[in-house]
């Protein structure tokens, strides 16, 4: 027994769900098959479950990945696009500094409203659904734990191989690669590092207003100004999220990895001498930090210049994205279609592409989706003249 249906949706996530709403409310039908027990589980966490969905401050510069597949794509889709696409399924919105928000400051607002509006425009879905295997004749089948589905198109929206308790896999990457497909090397992005020495268990729980730089093999490859946490075994925070993905990529290559920190970016290193001299150390550092850079030998090196060693990063388990996926040169920038076989599509983390923190990751996901979605109508419309 097989189930008929124009379009099958891999994934009922982020890019997934949205996919699936803007083709059945032009009166496609749909099936969407989620592997996990409910839709949007990695989505209704995000953002520590406010859902940061896009950013007015939007550019290929805050991408990791093809930059003119990028800037194309950004042109097609900006974050106004966004923003008055959620507006029909009732979502409305809020921006901070650029940020931009459910207006009720809950993920689960985006997550409900887009399952709402799959409901209203009679969209199937099939969770606790795992696909086993997709083959192609003439139509697509797609073969699964709940029985077998044909389809004139298949999306796959599985997302990454990040957060395995919030959902990620690397199911999506075999599916691709059973069309001939290729996958770049993945490593995890968007989280914490893990560094050398018994400093951070002495000084866990500080935060840090400063400015943390990464080395890769002695040269500065890249700097962050923010908030840095100091945990047990090393550093995170958004500014070592922001950077997580160059350190892995330069761990796996068996490169000398460090970071330095400086505590007082305001001040010059003559600056932070003088006030040294004047006022001592207690009011440049978090209190923890104060025993440590007193017994320092150079106390000025240890507040501008705090160097260490980094040895990995936090796991593909804690990490918010994968970096790397289905290299993007394999899929049509105007369509989101494989070019490896017709009519089948990927979206969203699958592909080489991520974003540094700040609703960039969720923006390519929407994008994604929407030019597809747009794609297949087209072909849809032609096919009926």
């Amino acid at each position: 027994m097989k189930t008929q249906c124009d379009v099958i949706v891999v994934g009922g996530g982020a890019s997934g769900l949205l996919c699936a709403v803007m083709l059945a409310r032009k009166g496609v039908q749909v099936t969407v098959l989620e592997k996990n027990h409910r839709i949007g589980k990695k989505l209704s966490a995000t953002g520590n479950g406010r859902c940061n969905f896009t950013n007015l401050h939007m550019n290929e510069n805050c991408y990791y990945g093809n930059s003119k597949f990028i800037s194309h794509l950004l042109t097609e889709v900006s974050a106004k696009c966004v923003i008055a696409e959620f507006e029909k399924y009732g979502i409305l919105h809020r921006e901070k500094d650029g940020y931009v928000y459910p207006h009720t400051n809950q993920a689960a607002t985006v997550v409900n409203g887009l399952y709402h509006a799959c409901t209203q425009f009679g969209v199937t879905i099939y969770e606790d659904c795992e696909v086993e295997q997709i083959t192609k004749k003439k139509e697509f089948l797609v073969h699964t734990s709940k029985g077998d589905f044909n389809s004139t198109y298949v999306v796959l929206a599985t997302g990454g191989k990040a957060g395995k308790e919030s959902g990620g896999s690397e199911s999506g990457y075999s599916l691709a690669e059973s069309f001939h497909h290729t996958v770049t090397k993945l490593y995890p992005g968007l989280t914490g590092l893990v560094c050398d020495g018994v400093v951070w268990n002495k000084t866990a729980g500080t935060r840090v207003q400063g400015t943390i730089s990464l080395m890769i093999d002695g040269k500065t490859e890249a700097f962050e100004t923010g908030e840095i946490q100091i945990v047990k075994n090393g550093v995170s925070g958004i500014p070592v999220f922001q950077m997580c993905r160059i350190a892995a990529k330069a761990l796996d290559e068996n490169r000398l990895v460090e970071g330095v920190i400086d505590f007082v970016p305001s001040l010059s290193k003559e600056e932070v001498k003088n006030w040294i001299k004047k006022h001592g150390v207690d009011g440049l550092l978090p209190q923890k930090w104060v025993p440590l850079c007193k017994r320092a030998k150079n106390p000025v090196e240890f507040v501008k210049f705090f160097r260490f060693v980094i040895r990995d990063t936090f796991g593909m388990e804690r990490a918010q994205v994968t970096a790397g996926g289905v290299p993007v040169e394999e899929v049509v920038q105007d369509s989101m279609e494989s070019k490896k076989e017709k009519q089948l599509y990927l979206l969203g983390e699958l592909l080489d592409v991520d974003g540094i923190c700040g609703g960039y990751n969720l923006h390519f996901a929407w994008s994604t989706a929407m030019i597809a979605a747009k794609h297949i109508l087209q072909l849809r419309k032609e096919n009926e003249k």
